[in-house]
């Protein structure tokens, strides 16, 4: 049977959690603060294991929110889709975890080998003429094109040996993207063209 409004605003907490189903796999736990969440239980479709979905805190998500969620994870269920993996991608977007300079710094983190001085060069030379210009980009939507461009400007402007540190930087940063499978290409792949001109 499916829930109303007076259903949720009436259920007391009690001594341990409690549910209330609506239906499809979408229920309200109920805590003992009283507090009331949206969940939704679900198999996954890769190993049809059981998991749950969580949408959020009752008043501040409706019921009508809460089965339209339900709704949209049901039909990427029949799709083949597991919907917490896309809610925690949209949740990784909306924190800019993909951004070039975000993967940017977790790659020169992971440079464990440099020394000091190496470390605070690097980064600093990034920051003055990559960041500005794609760092919050999402790396997984940059081109050759978008990368070239910021170092082809330092290139025009006649600083040819930092434009051709900066490519190597860049081009590591790309290599550690696919590496640790943020992105599927390899700008290796793109070398003939992200080559500056030669001087």
């Amino acid at each position: 049977m499916k829930l109303n409004a007076r259903q949720i605003e009436t259920a007391k907490p009690k001594d341990k959690a409690y549910k209330l189903a609506d239906g499809g796999g979408l229920y309200l736990e109920i805590t003992p603060r009283g507090s009331k969440y949206w969940r939704m239980k679900y198999r996954r479709p890769t190993d049809k294991k059981e998991d749950r979905l969580a949408f959020g805190v009752y008043p501040v998500i409706s019921l009508a929110d809460a089965r339209a969620k339900r709704d949209e994870a049901k039909k990427l269920i029949a799709n083949g889709i597991d919907p917490k993996a896309t809610q925690k991608e949209t949740q990784a977007e909306a924190s800019g975890e993909f951004n070039f300079e975000t993967i940017a710094r977790k790659w020169h983190s992971s440079n464990k080998r440099w020394g000091d001085y190496n470390r605070a060069r690097v980064l600093r030379s990034l920051g003055q003429y990559i960041f500005p210009h794609i760092g919050k980009v999402d790396i997984r939507q940059l081109k050759t094109s978008h990368l070239l461009a910021p170092i082809r400007m330092v290139d025009d402007a006649g600083k040819h040996d930092v434009a051709q540190r900066l490519q190597q930087r860049v081009t590591a940063i790309m290599r550690y993207a696919v590496q640790n499978d943020i992105i599927d290409s390899n700008p290796d792949a793109a070398r003939d063209k992200f080559r500056l001109s030669a001087r």
